[in-house]
């Protein structure tokens, strides 16, 4: 093999790492890139990993496009996701008066998963989308439930801050 081969075969391998498991985003995302990674472990179960893509080479910010992918290690219910989902988005305020409203697009968005299944979340102003292994579940047309939502990973309160200082590649 050839000096080039090697160095075009060694920055490949490099790429691939730096990609992880990330899988590759619907067409309706095109101009978000990778911007970190993390995984959450639960006493030292690994629950799940997660990635955050951005507009290309800039920092997260809640008024621009993202997205945030979720590769499960194990099962979980969709009425799980949904209980949880719910509970944390009340510590940041959730309005009472649209707990079962918001619970009602959860279940359509999030069915039970198993291991491998990847979960992507997506908010570009006033809309969220869901898709679980790159099939659209759910659209909600509600900026409130997106910052909520999101805030679970992205909130400087979050209950996993390694993971959310992984996720904005270590600019949290």
């Amino acid at each position: 093999m050839s000096a080039n081969w090697k160095s075009v075969a060694a920055s490949v391998a490099l790429l691939v790492a730096q990609m992880g498991n990330a899988m590759a985003l619907p067409a309706e995302l095109n101009g978000l890139q990778l911007r970190g990674q993390g995984t959450l472990r639960w006493f030292g179960f690994k629950l799940y990993d997660s990635a955050l893509y951005t507009p290309a080479a800039q920092p997260f910010q809640w008024a621009r496009p993202f997205a945030l992918e979720i590769r499960y290690a194990r099962s979980i219910a969709g009425a799980k996701l949904v209980e949880t989902s719910l509970e944390e988005m009340l510590r940041y305020g959730m309005p009472e008066r649209v707990r079962a409203a918001w619970a009602e697009h959860m279940r359509r968005a999030f069915p039970d998963v198993k291991e491998g299944d990847v979960l992507l979340g997506a908010m570009d102003g006033a809309v969220v989308r869901f898709w679980l292994n790159g099939r659209l579940t759910h659209r909600i047309d509600d900026p409130l439930f997106g910052q909520l939502f999101f805030r679970i990973w992205l909130d400087p309160a979050s209950r996993a801050p390694a993971v959310r200082e992984q996720l904005l590649g270590g600019r949290g």
